[in-house]
Parts: C-alpha cells; structure tokens; sequence
C-alpha cells in the first residue's frame, strides 16, 4: 500500500519487490487506488501473479475511473472483491473499511511511500492490531511522500526493508 502520489522511486520499489518475489508464490493485496496500489496490481499482473483488489464501493461503478481497465485485467488473473452493496457508490469513509480487510487478507503489509496521514497508515495499525508482519520502505527524511514510512519505521511499528531478501529473511 501507498501513496496515491507515486515518485518514479517509489513504483519502481513497488515493481522490483513484487518482481523479486514472485519465486515465492506470493498474492499480491492492495486497493486499485492510484499510485502504489495501482503499480501494485499491475506489476502482479506483469509477473502473472494472482491479484486481489479490494474496493471501496460497489461492482457497479470501477473507482478511480482511470483504472476500470486494470479492473478488467485483474478478474482475468486475480479477484475484485467489496465489502458493499453493488449500487453502493464511492464514499471517502468506506475506504478505512476496505483497509480492514486489506490488512485481514495479508500475512504482511508492505507500506511504499506514505504522508503521516492516510489510508495506508491506517492499514498498517490494522494491520498491527490483527498481528500481521508490517515493513516500509524509507526515503529520504525530508520528503514528505515518505514520512509516514520513516515514522513506522522509527516508532518499531514496521521493520525496515530495502529488497525482496530483506522480506523474505523476516518471514
């Protein structure tokens, strides 16, 4: 999980643990959000790994619309899945409750470039409250995508990975 803001860095972190993992007969859990999430998906797919998106809304409508094609991508490989009615539309509070079931899904989550505000943080508490492996990805301290890595990283709630070995050691 992630920001909706990807760097170019943080895709292709995102793409080359999802890359190196493959080996592992992981499944990749994410949100089909823009940015990580989206890079998420698509890099299982690119890797024919089984994919599951968790929605926020309904089957009816694919939200964010820029991603409907990769929606239709994934039920080839992999699954949507929604908490919600199927007439249900996009409203901002679903999201923390698609997030409990992203984190419920996971053996692990694996938070790639995050504010110190967000969805992604939220899933990594979940994520800790469920007793689940949490890891982030640093950056640089001063930058703002990635302050709520850092912050995991430095308050003991996420281990530190910089690769696939490093998630595979903790494992």
């Amino acid at each position: 999980v992630g920001t909706r803001k990807a760097s170019d860095y943080g895709k292709r972190i995102c793409s080359e643990l999802i890359n190196d993992l493959k080996s592992q007969n992981i499944q990749v859990i994410s949100g089909l959000a823009l940015g990580i999430d989206t890079c998420a998906h698509e890099s299982a797919l690119d890797c024919n790994l089984n994919t599951i998106a968790v929605l926020g809304h309904g089957f009816n409508r694919i939200y964010p619309h820029e991603n409907k094609r990769l929606s239709e991508k994934i039920i080839e490989n992999g699954t949507l899945l929604t908490d919600f009615s199927i007439s249900m539309s996009m409203v901002p509070g679903n999201f923390p409750a698609r997030n409990r079931i992203i984190a419920g899904l996971s053996d692990a989550t694996i938070v790639i470039e995050s504010g110190t505000k967000g969805g992604s943080l939220i899933t990594a508490d979940i994520a800790l409250s469920y007793d689940r492996e949490v890891f982030a990805v640093p950056d640089r301290v001063n930058m703002n995508s990635s302050s709520g890595c850092n912050l995991l990283i430095k308050s003991n709630k996420a281990a530190l990975i910089e690769n696939a070995d490093d998630v595979v050691n903790y494992m």
